[in-house]
């Protein structure tokens, strides 16, 4: 330790402090003037990974990720005025490059006469504390969302039901043209689709039928249909890869909704007359071998940088700044999760760029004894 006034304390005293400081769970550290490390307890061994012999002398530098080193000037200009600084809330790296975040409690370190020569600081790991903060944080938003969508859901299912029973009394009609009925059953499921989506994806509805056989390729061919005129909008191409016999025992209504949070990132990540290719094929889950298929949506947009990719299956995360939710992988990713399911993907964001979002879905769901063709 630096000089400070314990020095005239005596000397079973200074024993006892010193036992106390090296038993501390919190990582306890002094530092001179210049920021060269003075003192190193075993906490802040355990924390950093340093040994006390390797690090005593070095800069305190060291342990601040470049873009914070400046912090470190501010730091050191309050402790020769004889301030304070109590816990301060910070990021620091161990010796194996990870980081932390840790709050700092530093004090001023006088010698016999009075004058400041150092500083001690008490650091603190609050890593586990600030996740959990933010999985409360999370919880509180998602809470929100849900009441506000309650409330939505409440108020067009009146106007809802109404345009799904003009949508019906058409379809009644005499000698309607072949073309327009088409038109009138798209409209019919695609308004049963807004209505299932909205109370399924909130929790308001909970499916307690058994698994259905569906045809992959007439599944994904209704999710296509609803963005045409996006698709002929920016000129994509959309190139399918199904096999039109391949069948899976699932629930229609999440199948839907993963195959189009997919499709609809897709869309926003392409530039003009790009292309999209959907892709499906048996495949078997290892380490289990269990049997299933994967449904692959790739895309040459833009890709997905480095940083993002850590954040993206992260409720309320988004980079489409000005409309994106942030829910619609998490939401993909739980409902794939909750079935047994995974999703995994790779992107770049340099030339050749792009993104490819894979679901795995296993062949057994629940108590369903439907086999994958």
């Amino acid at each position: 330790m630096p000089p400070s006034p314990i020095r005239s304390a005596p000397a079973d005293s200074r024993n006892i402090l010193a036992a106390i400081v090296d038993s501390s769970d919190d990582a306890i550290i002094s530092k001179d003037l210049k920021g060269n490390i003075t003192s190193w307890n075993t906490s802040a061994e355990r924390l950093f990974g340093y040994r006390a012999d390797e690090i005593i002398g070095q800069s305190i530098m060291l342990l601040i990720p470049p873009e914070l080193q400046h912090d470190e000037v501010q730091i050191l200009a309050k402790i020769k005025k004889g301030e304070r600084i109590d816990h301060f809330q910070t990021i620091r790296m161990k010796k194996n490059g990870e980081r932390m975040e840790v709050s700092l409690t530093i004090s001023p370190v006088k010698d016999e006469r009075g004058v400041i020569v150092g500083a001690a600081k008490i650091l603190r790991d609050i890593t586990a504390q600030k996740k959990l903060e933010a999985v409360v944080r999370t919880s509180e938003r998602l809470a929100s969302v849900g009441r506000l969508a309650a409330t939505v859901a409440h108020e067009i299912n009146n106007p809802l039901e109404a345009v799904t029973n003009y949508v019906y009394l058409a379809k009644q009609q005499p000698d309607l043209p072949p073309k327009i009925r088409r038109y009138l059953d798209s409209a019919d499921a695609a308004l049963a689709r807004v209505a299932h989506i909205a109370q399924q994806t909130l929790g308001f509805y909970r499916e307690n039928f058994q698994p259905a056989k569906l045809v992959i390729s007439e599944v994904i061919d209704d999710v296509l249909a609803i963005y045409e005129r996006k698709f002929e909008y920016k000129r994509l191409n959309i190139d399918r890869r199904i096999d039109p016999a391949l069948t899976l025992s699932g629930f229609e209504g999440e199948l839907k909704q993963m195959i189009s949070n997919l499709v609809t990132n897709a869309i926003d990540a392409c530039r003009e007359g790009g292309k999209i290719i959907i892709a499906v094929r048996v495949t078997r889950q290892l380490p289990s071998d269990q049997r299933g298929i994967c449904i692959t949506v790739a895309d040459n947009g833009l890709g997905i940088s480095n940083r993002d990719k850590l954040n993206l299956f992260t409720p309320f995360f988004t980079t489409k700044r000005s409309f994106g939710t942030g829910l619609g992988l998490w939401i993909t990713k739980d409902l794939l999760e909750k079935r047994g399911g995974r999703v995994r993907f790779r992107s770049r964001n340099s030339s050749p760029s792009g993104t490819v979002m894979s679901l795995y879905i296993p062949q057994t769901l629940q108590d369903s004894t439907e086999t994958i063709r």
